[in-house]
């Protein structure tokens, strides 16, 4: 439950091209603000979201804060190794958006809101 009483809880955070050692390839994924230290020198994996098909996500221009992407997250998935943004293997596109513009925002790190659907961590 929401902070706030309410049945979401709206999530402040970055986003980032998640890959790791055994995830063959990068997953577009949400980092909770609660869960960065303070100098941004580490970050927690209490905090780390994959995004799912169904999550709301907002993101915001980090030069005037102004929203350039709000929507509910529809992932179109791809078979391992077939395809890739900006040479990194990925595991899904959004729909609806250009791939390019859609790794901008995860590449650099975008402040972003996120309500999680239920069931996604």
């Amino acid at each position: 439950m929401g902070k706030d009483g309410s049945l979401e809880e709206m999530l402040e955070g970055v986003l980032f091209f998640h890959s790791e050692t055994g995830t063959e390839g990068g997953y577009w994924a949400f980092q909770d603000s609660q869960f960065i230290s303070s100098d941004n020198a580490s970050w927690s994996y209490e905090g780390l979201h994959i995004l799912r098909n169904g999550d709301r996500l907002t993101i915001y221009h980090p030069e005037n804060n102004n929203e350039v992407w709000s929507g509910v997250i529809a992932l179109k998935q791809y078979p391992l190794f077939t395809e890739d943004a900006r040479g990194l293997w990925i595991h899904a596109d959004q729909t609806g958006i250009d791939r390019e513009t859609w790794a901008e925002y995860f590449f650099k790190s975008y402040r972003a809101r996120l309500i999680p659907s239920t069931g996604s961590k």
